[in-house]
């Protein structure tokens, strides 16, 4: 988009500078400099789109010569310390085309001639050989000094930095410059001279990129001034205060939708009252140990009710095959041996320790169980039923890790038998090397006991407590896969009734608002 862009430069002897070289540089042309007595040659400097001279009408007629201009105006200037040239830097809308940018130019140093009656050497910059964005700008030079028939005569004191009052009306002044052509040129956008606080806009104002990070910002390298005006631009006060608004009326109306299911509490608790006692018996019949049921709150009526639905899902899916056949081949496979490997050690103690596993479930009740539990219901025994594969799996765990400690007492105390057992002079080294065997493999257990307990309870441990609950409980295990996959498939079902729902109603909106637009023609 167009932005705003207008500072003001001196150059002075007292820096170093001339005007003869400012200009050469700006022009791209060699500049032989009479007072300094060498060339300024930058005819190879690439860039310069247009260059153009602009007198008051009774100029002489050597001022249309860059060289004779300049050198003139080095020689109007006695003191060592002379401001010997101005310049107004201003950045051109890309919005506009090459001839359009040099008429802007044209026309606003015209405004400059006619009101200080200096001279004015204006030069159009074009980027776009070295930039991914273009980066046109303009160098209007102006000489200190009015330019008359005689040659320069008076100081433009008026333009002196302090006092800025003509330099706030030459900003005024080129933003309704710019305007004027973007508007003759139909183009809908506009610069503004004033501060964002004098606008009265509650923004950060931008910060100057510099030339380093504006050359990094144009190969694609994001800096940390580029993305702090990003962030300011992306700053909208009217779209956040329409999300504050939206936000409070989704606010407001869940807040009347809780006040209304408050008001129906007692009803809701007197259901799950009757119901309860079918989902404890569910939850005894599948072996997963319950505590008995504790007085309903509303507080723990709403945090129920906030529970996400996929937490009740099973996590994994490694349940065994629906078919009799195919289970008990799968049964048969396990072999006293590959049992051990998995954690038998385990699934005793388990079995042993938990009350909650009972054996004996009868298929008849299962299935009882599983066509008069609704919907939630089953949800419920579901999410009981993995948190109990949870304790089950991290009492796997802890199995395990004891017993890689245990192992690795048995080392230390082995390291200590070794150290104790020191010889004096004779077998030292194949002692050493014994010790240093048993201390890399102790230690290659702590790192291996340091990583399961990093880990934590992993999937494959979770599969063994799955694959144990199956091996000890197969038709129970069974019933919860069915509704797990009962449960899944309303979910879907209900996902699959909202869609359809939003689509009707995008469909509808769509046709009113298109009867709204052929009412209004």
């Amino acid at each position: 988009m167009a932005i705003f862009h207008l500072s003001v430069k001196t150059f002075s002897r007292s820096k170093g500078q001339s005007a003869t070289a400012s200009v050469a540089y700006r022009a791209g042309e060699k500049i032989k400099c009479d007072r300094e007595g060498r060339t300024h040659d930058y005819t190879k400097k690439g860039g310069v789109l247009h260059s153009e001279i602009f007198l008051p009408p009774n100029a002489p007629s050597w001022a249309n010569d860059r060289q004779q201009l300049w050198n003139q105006v080095e020689k109007a200037e006695k003191r060592k310390n002379s401001t010997v040239a101005r310049e107004f830097e201003v950045a051109l809308p890309y919005e506009l085309d090459k001839e359009q940018r040099i008429a802007l130019v044209q026309d606003f140093a015209k405004q400059i001639v006619e009101r200080h009656g200096c001279a004015v050497d204006a030069h159009l910059h074009d980027d776009d050989k070295r930039t991914v964005k273009a980066n046109h700008h303009a160098h209007i030079m102006l000489t200190t000094r009015k330019l008359e028939q005689d040659g320069f005569t008076d100081k433009t004191r008026e333009l002196d930095q302090k006092q800025s009052g003509e330099i706030v009306y030459w900003r005024e002044q080129w933003a309704k410059t710019v305007n004027k052509h973007l508007w003759e040129h139909g183009i809908d956008k506009q610069v503004d001279h004033r501060s964002l606080k004098e606008q009265g806009l509650e923004r950060e104002p931008t910060i100057k990129m510099g030339v380093n990070a504006s050359a990094l910002e144009r190969k694609g390298v994001k800096t940390e001034r580029g993305d702090y005006n990003r962030a300011i631009k992306s700053y909208d006060p009217d779209k956040i205060n329409k999300h504050l608004t939206t936000q409070f009326k989704q606010a407001e109306e869940l807040y009347n939708k809780l006040q209304f299911i408050e008001k129906r509490l007692p009803e809701v608790k007197r259901d799950i009252a009757d119901k309860q006692p079918s989902l404890y018996r569910s939850l005894d019949d599948m072996g997963i140990s319950t505590a008995p049921p504790e007085e309903r709150t509303i507080h723990n009526e709403q945090s129920e009710t906030t529970t996400d639905r996929s937490s009740s899902r099973m996590v994994e899916q490694v349940t065994p095959e629906r078919n009799s056949d195919e289970r008990e081949r799968r049964l048969l496979s396990v072999s006293k041996q590959e049992s051990h490997k998995l954690g038998k050690g385990h699934t005793e103690e388990v079995g042993s320790k938990d009350s909650s596993i009972s054996s004996t479930t009868s298929g008849d009740k299962l299935s009882d169980l599983q066509t008069n539990l609704s919907i939630s219901e089953k949800r419920n025994l579901i999410k009981s039923f993995n948190e109990h594969i949870d304790k089950q799996a991290k009492k796997l765990l802890d199995e395990k890790l004891k017993k890689i400690r245990e192992h690795a007492k048995l080392l230390s105390t082995e390291i200590e038998d070794i150290k104790s057992e020191k010889p004096l002079i004779f077998g030292k080294k194949e002692w050493q090397e014994k010790l240093d065997i048993k201390v890399e493999k102790y230690n290659r257990i702590r790192e291996y006991h340091n990583y399961i307990e990093s880990q934590g309870v992993t999937k494959e441990i979770r599969t063994d407590a799955l694959r144990n609950y199956y091996l000890e409980r197969p038709d129970a295990y069974d019933s919860i896969q069915a509704m797990d996959e009962e449960v899944g498939a309303f979910d879907k079902e209900q996902a699959q009734r909202e869609l359809e729902q939003r689509q009707k109603y995008t469909v509808s909106r769509r046709i009113m608002l298109s009867n709204d637009k052929g009412m209004d023609r």
